[in-house]
């Protein structure tokens, strides 16, 4: 079974292929099937809303089945930003590096070494034929101002689960997946894929 991954980012392609590979369901990235697609524009509030609307449109297009992922960070001291803006936190085309710099400082204006904060994971699978499935999963923990860590990417460095001493970008991508908010998210979804008939 083939389903395309509607992202660009290369460490959500493996994280999730990871973790659909042992079910027999075979990942590939947009640049994978080969198609020049324009993206479609994430005008929604929520994750949810952004997640679908980048599967339902890239399912339509391809003919496949697709499966579209928002999530990002929500920090505690920040009102819940970055949120929906966590890839383009330092502004449009923003690297992982500005983006960190930014949480940082905005953190360091505040006077805070960290803020409780939580992963969140929206996931829609869409199918050609026009039904689709989601789930959710998320991870909470803190971020701090010093990054740790070679290891994952996005907030990851900064991010540190409850109950570790480590940040995500410290941890293996195996521990890692099993803890995370992708990682949850993505368990419920294989749950879901099980009871369809697809």
């Amino acid at each position: 079974m083939k389903v395309v991954f509607a992202t660009s980012n290369q460490g959500k392609v493996k994280e999730v292929r990871e973790a659909l590979k042992e079910f027999g369901i075979e990942v590939l990235s947009l640049r994978e099937v080969g198609k020049e697609l324009p993206p479609p524009e994430e005008t929604g509030n929520t994750f949810c809303e952004n997640a679908y609307q980048k599967a339902t449109y890239y399912s339509k297009a391809l003919e496949l089945p697709v499966i579209a992922e928002d999530s990002g960070l929500e920090v505690e001291a920040l009102n819940g930003l970055p949120g929906v803006f966590s890839s383009r936190f330092a502004g449009e085309n923003a690297t992982d590096e500005e983006n960190n710099l930014k949480l940082i400082e905005e953190l360091k204006k505040r006077n805070l070494t960290s803020s409780p904060a939580r992963y969140v994971s929206f996931f829609f699978f869409s199918f050609p034929k026009g039904f689709g499935l989601w789930s959710e999963g998320e991870v909470k923990g803190k971020v701090i101002v010093e990054p740790k860590g070679e290891g994952g990417f996005g907030y990851d460095p900064l991010f540190i689960p409850e109950g570790y001493g480590k940040t995500m970008a410290e941890l293996p991508l195996k521990e890692k997946n099993r803890i995370s908010h992708r990682g949850r998210a993505i368990k419920k979804l294989i749950e879901l894929l099980k009871k369809v008939n697809w």
